[in-house]
């Protein structure tokens, strides 16, 4: 008999930054990872520059675009039913990404789709991408940071490849600190070409645990014989491979000062037996320490009916908790932490005290209560 899996809510990614900052040569380079299925919102069609022959279909349908589906849009309005339409189980997206207009703030935008609210999708984070040889001259230009800071959840210093190799440290360095000087939490990470690791801002093929009615893909029975297959992966993902080697053979990654600079997230998992402390994980997860961008996982907790699982996420400051069906595993909880340069020892401590087995003093009933929140909250 299969096992139902819960559908889980597909993060939406904003892609925010000043003309020319790199947003698209980001949102190409998250396209071209083999596992990934991404369905892409773009609302600048002015300014739309995806590698040549990604886009295929009519703008405001969606399509098969290098694993996943694309929407184009030239106006606000719509992004609601286009995130709606992307969020379809059927789509098994892993992440959708909205490259938003170089003069788009990046908290308008997350209030919006945050406010829309609907359970198939939330705000997975807001990616800032800065022109590292630019942006004191086109955005940071006051005397106090620029306010777009305080809604940004990732920092991108994009275009060292353009600053000698000694310059390269220095730049971010001097980024980091002015946005610090909004937002100290604030995660900031230097790359060229826009090569961010996808695995600190999504899951790459968590999707394909999503089938058209929450069944895991390669169930034999979907439960629902009218429901509309996904689309085949398109022949074009190898062209997309074959021309990434083919730049990489012209020197792009190469040696020497030239040398695009790459972004490796850092990730640690702590499992545990037991009931949780759920009121000492979320205060980890509303207060992440310094260089930790995302949590995920999930915890089991001594509810009023007996123990309950919940499954948990966070990014940057937002964070979400869902029920989830008991799982056949070794371990009862377990949260796999991820970022960039944070301390895994004092990580490894707090989240092992979190979730020891005995579920700790703050793992009653204010524990439990703050997660039925959030539940009700993104419910």
């Amino acid at each position: 008999m299969n096992r139902k899996q819960s559908v889980g809510a597909v993060p939406v990614i904003l892609l925010t930054g000043y003309l020319g900052a790199g947003k698209t040569s980001l949102l190409n380079h998250l396209l071209r990872h083999p596992d990934a299925r991404i369905g892409v919102v773009v609302n600048d069609f002015g300014d739309l520059n995806i590698d040549a022959g990604l886009v295929v279909g009519q703008v405001d349908e969606p399509f098969s675009i290098s694993g996943g589906c694309i929407c184009c849009l030239d106006d606000d309005t719509s992004l609601e039913d286009a995130l709606t339409t992307l969020a379809k189980p059927r789509l098994r997206l892993d992440a959708i990404i909205v490259e938003a207009s170089g003069f788009a703030e990046p908290l308008t935008l997350a209030r919006m789709v945050t406010r829309m609210g609907h359970h198939r999708f939330h705000l997975g984070g807001v990616i800032d991408v800065v022109d590292a040889t630019m942006h004191a001259a086109t955005v940071d230009t006051e005397t106090a940071p620029p306010m777009r800071y305080a809604a940004t959840t990732l920092v991108l210093v994009n275009k060292l490849d353009q600053l000698p190799v000694a310059h390269r440290d220095p730049a971010v360095a001097a980024i980091r600190e002015r946005v610090h000087q909004r937002n100290p939490r604030l995660l900031v990470v230097g790359t060229s070409y826009g090569r961010l690791d996808p695995a600190l801002i999504f899951d790459p093929g968590s999707g394909a645990e999503r089938g058209g009615d929450g069944t895991r893909s390669g169930d034999s029975s979907t439960g629902d014989e009218s429901a509309e297959p996904i689309q085949a992966e398109l022949p074009i993902r190898e062209l997309i491979r074959q021309a990434y080697a083919e730049a990489a053979q012209e020197g792009l990654d190469g040696e020497g000062e030239s040398a695009p600079v790459h972004h490796h997230a850092q990730s640690v998992t702590i499992t545990a037996s037991g009931c949780a402390d759920a009121g000492a994980v979320l205060d980890f997860l509303e207060d992440l320490p310094a260089g930790v961008y995302r949590v995920k996982g999930s915890i089991l907790v001594d509810d009023r009916a007996g123990s309950r699982r919940y499954e948990l996420q966070a990014v940057g400051p937002n964070v979400y908790v869902s029920t989830t069906a008991p799982q056949e595993e070794s371990w009862d909880s377990a949260l796999v932490v991820i970022g960039e340069s944070f301390d895994e020892a004092d990580v490894r401590a707090k989240l092992k005290a979190a979730l020891r087995s005995d579920g700790g003093a703050n793992g009653g009933a204010n524990g439990v209560e703050r997660l039925r929140h959030y539940v009700r909250l993104h419910s």
